[in-house]
């Protein structure tokens, strides 16, 4: 008997010159999208600071949420779970576990987030500013975590910023001129005067000069100058108060030579020539 042939797909369509029951191709833009929206496409889109970051965060959570559940170890003796409350010994382990976890995952969550962040900047930032964002997110970061596990444990914060405002008197006093260069750091780094790359020619009342040269690098605490004669490292603070220019615009005479006294005579010039004893002054009348 001849074989009936079988009924055609009316959705399929064949091209000329395709044998009989092939099937077409997915067009090529269809494959590309689903691949593109595969779960692999979109774990390689997302950079590893982003998953570092997202990973400790809530490993840190989890932490911080295991030691709200044992009531802390500095706790009067209630928890919100009862069985914690029994065994007080057990809770005060939990407690410091939990706090260990947030605190450790907590660094990695702030200095993988702050990579993340900085990627975001655009380059015609500069690098200088970059910097100092970098400082002012670890900074900020680090003192969240620091606050967020000594309330966790139940530590008076209060007793503890007491204790701080006197112990920081004592270091603000005993390094004022460290603390001076951090902050005057900072303020370069932010407002940025002077950038990496740029000669300049710089005068202080406390360092003297002029020196000049070019800024090769500028740190919270120093700035590099790169001089004819070796490698300056200037302190941020004098930085910050010096007058800053050019290469050379304290080599001009008017501008080198001293300022005259307030009540000094005017001086005028003799119209002798060279050679010629100086005429006795005339009295008139």
């Amino acid at each position: 008997m001849p074989r009936t042939p079988e009924p055609k797909d009316p959705t399929q369509h064949e091209e000329p010159g395709a044998e009989p029951g092939a099937r077409a191709e997915e067009p090529a833009e269809a494959v590309e999208a689903a691949e593109h929206w595969s779960f692999a496409a979109i774990n390689q889109a997302i950079s590893a600071d982003f998953r570092r970051a997202i990973g400790a965060g809530v490993l840190a959570l989890l932490g911080l949420a295991l030691t709200y559940v044992c009531g802390g170890v500095l706790a009067s003796g209630t928890a919100p779970v009862a069985y914690f409350t029994e065994h007080r010994g057990l809770a005060s382990v939990c407690s410091v576990i939990g706090a260990l976890f947030f605190f450790g995952f907590g660094v990695v969550a702030v200095r993988s987030a702050t990579k993340e962040v900085l990627k975001t900047v655009p380059s015609s930032v500069g690098d200088d500013r970059k910097v100092g964002l970098r400082w002012i997110c670890l900074v900020a970061g680090y003192l969240l975590v620091i606050f967020g596990t000594l309330g966790a444990l139940n530590v008076p914060i209060e007793r503890l910023a007491v204790g701080a405002g006197i112990t920081g008197v004592i270091l603000g006093i005993a390094a004022q001129q460290a603390f001076g260069n951090f902050f005057a750091g900072l303020v370069l780094l932010i407002v940025r005067p002077v950038s990496v790359g740029q000669r300049i020619s710089v005068r202080s009342g406390p360092i003297g000069g002029p020196y000049s040269g070019e800024v090769v690098d500028m740190t919270l605490t120093y700035v590099r100058l790169a001089t004819d004669r070796g490698t300056l490292l200037l302190p941020n603070s004098t930085v910050l108060s010096a007058v800053v220019g050019p290469i050379g615009v304290f080599e001009d005479p008017d501008a080198s030579a001293p300022l005259p006294a307030p009540n000094a005579p005017p001086t005028t010039t003799s119209s002798t020539e060279p050679g010629e004893p100086p005429q006795a002054p005339r009295h008139v009348g």
